[in-house]
């Protein structure tokens, strides 16, 4: 298999980042003010949570092509709307793979990103989205066919577990990338780093002929 091309869909990402540079491309959706949603390539990162997932992608895929959707500006706010949008333009631009670091509450849109995955697996992209222990029903990381990821620590920085229990059967460790001189503890963390890690498991198995991509029930 080629190298695969990951989609982003996040905070934006800093392509010149140490952590991060090769093949970088993407896309800006967001709404003008009243409220029409609009495309354009400004993908860059204020943020850094995007760049850390990157960065986790990175170091496993070093060649892989990156695809980012940038869905947040300057708050970690967005809409279901933005993200089932920018599921579908992964879609479009390529993406054998789509990691979504976030996780959207069920409720209203719903339906609107239920529709963009569904568009997505029928295609053959993989889906990998952060879900959270306490939260059962978040999306899409709950939603049938998507690898729901929970960080558990106890794992090491290469270890991933696909066949947990619960609504998120994923499991992997959830430290980014150390950083020269910062501290481990200001450093991200979490839940969104151990999607980006199962992200990458699953498209370095493929890569490998090994079965554990796809989907799952």
């Amino acid at each position: 298999m080629q190298e695969p091309l990951i989609g982003i869909i996040d905070t934006g990402v800093n392509a010149w980042h140490s952590h991060v540079r090769g093949r970088v491309d993407g896309c800006r959706i967001h709404t003008d003010q009243g409220g029409a949603v609009l495309e354009d390539g400004e993908f860059g990162d204020t943020l850094g949570h995007g760049t850390a997932v990157a960065g986790v992608l990175r170091e496993a895929l070093p060649l892989a092509g990156l695809f980012v959707v940038k869905v947040f500006d300057n708050e970690r706010n967005t809409y279901p709307s933005l993200v089932a949008r920018a599921i579908l333009r992964s879609c479009a631009a390529g993406c054998d793979f789509i990691n979504l670091s976030l996780a959207l509450p069920p409720g209203y849109g719903a339906d609107l990103v239920l529709d963009a995955c569904e568009t997505a697996l029928d295609s053959g992209v993989v889906l990998v989205a952060a879900g959270h222990p306490q939260h059962a029903d978040l999306l899409p990381a709950s939603l049938p066919g998507v690898h729901g990821v929970i960080a558990d620590d106890t794992l090491g920085p290469q270890e991933v577990r696909l066949d947990g229990t619960g609504p998120y059967p994923c499991r992997a460790h959830g430290k980014s990338r150390p950083l020269p001189g910062v501290p481990a503890a200001f450093n991200l963390s979490g839940h969104s780093l151990a999607c980006a890690r199962v992200t990458a498991y699953l498209a370095k198995e493929k890569q490998s002929g090994k079965k554990g991509s796809g989907r799952i029930a």
